[in-house]
């Protein structure tokens, strides 16, 4: 059974996300969590643009995920190709997006002060902009996980796909940790969502 795109934004967007849609001829498909990516923005054979969005119960993260994949299928309609994919004119698009959204109608005054801030500049995604992540994560339902960055270094943790590991220092941004299964060594984004022993 297929999503209801509508049924994830917040309530007071869905009319303002509705006359973004009618404005052009793009594709959007609410899909099932995947582990690496919110969305997606998609170009097929014979010009057929997409964006795929993951179904999510945060309304806030769903509405920036969509204006981020829009701003994607803009700049590809305005250019007719794949431009660096965040860079100048991305940001920019994004930017001109996000900015009637930026008001206490669609987004809690909490988030919107950190949002303000990320789209002086936005990044690739919002997990590079750590206080806009850690608002956004006000928002999401309540689960048992935590983020490798909240755990004391040396503790073990589980990943979605039952391993077992030990955080270890950070290295610039992520942290090295260690499975304890095969002793081999990896790298974790700081905000990447663990289970603690």
């Amino acid at each position: 059974m297929p999503y209801d795109f509508f049924s994830f934004l917040p309530e007071t967007a869905r009319e303002q996300c509705a006359t973004l849609l009618s404005e052009r001829n793009v594709a959007v498909k609410v899909v099932r969590q995947r582990k690496t990516k919110h969305g997606d923005f998609r170009v097929q054979s014979g010009n057929i643009v997409g964006i795929t969005l993951n179904a999510m119960e945060n309304p806030y993260r769903f509405l920036l995920t969509f204006l981020h994949e829009l701003a994607h299928y803009d700049v590809f309609f305005r250019a007719k190709s794949l431009r660096k994919p965040h860079g100048q004119e991305w940001k920019s698009t994004f930017q001109e997006l996000t900015v009637p959204f930026l008001t206490p109608h669609f987004f809690p005054e909490s988030l919107l002060f950190f949002l303000k801030k990320h789209m002086k500049n936005p990044r690739a995604t919002f997990a590079a902009d750590p206080k806009l992540m850690l608002a956004l994560r006000e928002f999401d339902p309540l689960n048992d996980k935590k983020c490798i960055f909240e755990l004391e270094q040396d503790a073990v943790f589980y990943t979605d796909a039952g391993q077992i590991f030990r955080k270890g220092p950070k290295r610039r941004t992520r942290f090295l940790c260690t499975c304890l299964e095969t002793k081999k060594q990896y790298l974790f984004p700081a905000f990447v969502e663990v289970k603690p022993e």
